[in-house]
């Protein structure tokens, strides 16, 4: 009975190791197609070997390049072929401390999870995969930290990217650049370091993020909204929808990417080309809106006293310049309303917005035609408002 028993356990351990043996990954195939896709980029990459344990694979002496030199990297339960694509679940990277000539730069907890590689056959992959060969549901940087001559000139903390895509294939993509500082005192020109202390920025801190969507059925593509802020300073934010971004135009636009760079001096041929992308393109709408905190006013005394005048005096002879400055255009009507609203602006800094809202989508052909041909037609094909202080009240 105890030999039955021992001859069963021994069979039992075989059956799993050799289990092991046949279920896991093969490291060297996905090692090798992570190279050949980043070569594919434009990019070099190497590494001495690669290992499988269990399901992670592990790639010794990775680098990118002669000077990014990464070590080893572990890709978390990974899965797939070279020809259906390769899954892993997280990927993270080795702390970076890197100095030279007296700058130096601190990266920590960077990772990636849901990494994706693209296989050889894509007929079945998503339209949003289609367009690079790689493709991950979120990447996170803990922090930055770049100094020169040991002073810190740039921290950012908290940086992500998550994208997702939808049961028609859309694509959703939400940016988070998290928190910034950094140090507008450390250029190399005197006169610009001392106009940036007398305007009050020695040094600025912000954050920046932004969503964004793409539905490849229709070719819409939105931006909805990108937004700068910069504390004491102001909020940037700027937001577009365009129709046509197909993925028959994607496809058309990576064909003539792979033209460009085998054939650069075909210039001719390029540029038609170009123009033919460009006309399946449509302009929906886009607003940049600028939401002032304090930056107007503080640039207004400092170029007022730069100039020996008040600051009433120079908006004065700021909105005078406005009528030649715009006259170009030959349309008076847009003329006046441009003027009006820089002039309300500069008198009361609280918002500035240009606004693009046709009925129907504009046609880029459209645009390009009337920018060339009848330029004071533009603010009407585009119906194209400018307005001062709307948003803040």
């Amino acid at each position: 009975m105890r030999a039955t028993t021992g001859i069963s356990a021994a069979a039992t351990a075989v059956l799993l190791l050799s289990s092991t043996s046949a279920f896991a990954v093969d490291a060297q195939a996905f090692g090798e197609r992570l190279k050949t896709l980043v070569q594919n980029g434009d990019h070099s990459m190497s590494y001495s070997s690669a290992e499988a344990d269990g399901e992670n694979v592990i790639l010794k002496d990775v680098s990118f390049g002669e000077d990014s030199d990464v070590g080893d990297l572990t890709f978390e339960n990974v899965a797939g072929s070279t020809p259906e694509g390769w899954t892993v679940e997280r990927l993270a990277f080795p702390e970076l401390d890197q100095t030279e000539d007296g700058k130096r730069a601190q990266i920590s907890d960077v990772s990636i999870e849901g990494l994706m590689l693209a296989g050889t056959d894509t007929a079945a992959a998503p339209a949003a995969m289609k367009l690079s060969n790689f493709f991950f549901d979120k990447a996170t940087i803990g922090s930055i930290n770049l100094a020169r001559d040991g002073k810190t000139v740039f921290e950012l903390s908290d940086a992500s990217m998550e994208n997702e895509i939808g049961d028609s294939g859309s694509l959703a993509t939400e940016i988070n650049v998290g928190a910034f500082t950094a140090d507008l005192t450390t250029g190399d020109s005197p006169e610009a370091t001392q106009a940036i202390r007398d305007v009050g920025y020695e040094t600025i801190s912000g954050s920046l993020n932004g969503s964004a969507n793409w539905e490849p059925e229709s070719g819409l593509l939105e931006l909805d909204p990108f937004l700068l802020s910069v504390e004491d300073a102001g909020e940037l934010s700027f937001t577009y929808a365009i129709s046509g971004y197909t993925t028959a135009f994607a496809d058309s636009l990576s064909q003539l990417q792979e033209q460009m760079a085998s054939n650069p001096d075909n210039q001719q041929a390029t540029g038609m080309a170009v123009m033919g992308l460009i006309s399946q393109l449509s302009l929906n709408s886009a607003d940049i809106t600028f939401t002032d905190e304090s930056l107007t006013g503080k640039l207004l005394d400092y170029y007022a006293k730069e100039n020996g005048q008040s600051r009433e005096e120079l908006v004065q002879n700021l909105t005078a310049m406005l009528p030649a400055v715009l006259g170009y255009l030959q349309n008076p009507e847009f003329q006046e309303e441009v003027t009006g609203a820089v002039t309300t602006f500069l008198n009361d800094p609280q918002a500035l917005s240009i606004t693009i809202a046709p009925e129907n989508p504009i046609a880029a052909t459209q645009i390009m035609g009337a920018a060339m041909g009848a330029p004071q037609t533009l603010p009407k094909v585009l119906s194209l408002t400018v307005d001062a202080n709307t948003d803040a009240k």
